[in-house]
Formats: structure tokens, C-alpha cells, sequence
């Protein structure tokens, strides 16, 4: 490993553990009681690094609900090739399901939607640069299915939050106003209710019934 490899490992694991800190820190306490301080010495780093790779608080939780979006956007909007437009859209849902519970952005959102009278822009950049550009992909994948003929043609925009609109009824809403929240045991039937509806507006062909709980046990 030359010198050059080896310094941009190191700087990518020292980002890591600072995002991994702040995150757990950020929900504890909250973003306006967060001390950048507290979040290097949690992360085993100096104050200088910390601000060398965040110049700012702000820029700091910006990029932490980034990455907690990104942990699975990679795997949330795949190839569609040999997948029917059901089974595409609920492994989106059921990611995006994932991702609220599992991945605690239910809890960040909280922090941010507390933060909108104080740090008004904080709250813009990350509707601007996590839930918008969320939509953005979801858009695309849409319209590639339209133009395989699963989905008729429409205003993929307006439809992709119909969609999310109707999961997050399930999953994001309640887990913002009640702490604790856990994913309902019914989450896969709910998923496909959404996933109904949608198809049953949007879709081709006639709707393809979701599997029964005796079909997947025979599966």
C-alpha cells in the first residue's frame, strides 16, 4: 500500500467513526445540545480532525443523515431486469421500511423537524439532499418502468409520493409522534396493500394478486 492509499484509508476511517459518533450523540442529545467536542472524543479523534472533515455542526448532521440514506440507497434502487414492477416497488418499500426502523431515521428526522425555528436551513438542506433526492430515485425507476410497459405513462413525479405517501401512513408518521414505535407485525401486508393501490392506478395488466401466507410457507 503506497503513502498516498494508505493516508486516504486512515482519513476515511477517522470519517467513519466521527459520523458513527455524532449519529449516536445527535439522537441522545439532540442537535443544539450536540458539542462538536463531546462527538471528537467519542470518535477518538482531535477537534482539529473533526473540523477538517466538517467545517461546521450543521455541515455535520447534514452528512450523517446522508450517510444513514445511503446505507440503502445502493441496494434500495437496483437493476429492474427479470423483476415484475410488484416486486420491485415492494423491495423499495420494504427497504425504505428497513431503513426507517432499523436504521433509526425515524429518530433523525425527529431531531430535524426540532430543529426547523432554530436552524431553518439545517432542516432545508437535509429535505433538499435526503428526502428529495430519495424521490429522484424512485422517480427514475419508475419511469424505467413505464417504459418497459409495467406502468402506464404519467406524471412519474406526483406518482412516486403517492406511493411514499401511502408507506409512510405506516411507517414514518407513527414513529415520529410516538417514542418507541416499533415496526407493526403486519408491515409485509400493509407494504402490499400500498402496492395495490398503486398498481391498481398506475399499473398495465391486471393486478397480480400478493402471495399468501400458504404460498410463501409452500415456497
Amino acid at each position: 500500500m503506497g503513502l498516498a492509499t494508505y493516508r486516504k484509508s486512515v482519513s476515511e476511517t477517522k470519517r467513519a467513526a466521527i459520523l458513527k459518533a455524532a449519529r449516536e450523540i445527535f439522537l441522545r442529545d439532540g442537535y443544539s445540545r450536540a458539542a462538536m467536542a463531546e462527538i471528537a472524543r467519542e470518535a477518538d479523534v482531535s477537534t482539529a480532525t473533526l473540523y477538517k472533515h466538517f467545517d461546521s455542526k450543521e455541515t455535520l448532521f447534514a452528512a450523517v443523515v446522508q450517510d444513514a440514506y445511503r446505507e440503502t440507497d445502493t441496494s434500495m434502487f437496483v437493476d429492474i431486469a427479470g423483476k415484475s414492477a410488484r416486486t420491485v416497488l415492494k423491495n423499495i418499500a420494504a427497504l425504505y421500511a428497513d431503513q426507517q426502523f432499523d436504521g433509526q431515521m425515524n429518530d433523525l428526522l425527529r431531531v430535524v423537524i426540532a430543529e426547523v425555528p432554530s436552524a431553518p436551513d439545517l432542516a432545508r438542506e437535509v429535505y433538499r439532499n435526503s428526502v428529495l433526492k430519495r424521490y429522484g430515485h424512485l422517480q427514475t425507476t419508475v419511469e424505467a418502468l413505464v417504459a418497459r410497459g409495467d406502468l402506464r405513462p404519467h406524471d412519474a413525479s406526483a406518482s412516486v409520493r403517492h406511493l411514499a405517501g401511502m408507506v409512510k401512513e405506516f411507517v414514518v408518521w407513527p414513529g415520529l409522534f410516538a417514542l418507541g414505535f416499533a415496526r407493526p407485525g403486519d408491515m409485509d401486508a400493509k407494504i402490499d396493500a400500498c402496492i395495490d393501490a398503486y398498481l391498481k392506478i398506475y399499473g398495465t395488466r391486471p393486478l397480480e394478486s400478493a402471495p399468501s401466507q400458504e404460498d410463501k410457507i409452500g415456497t
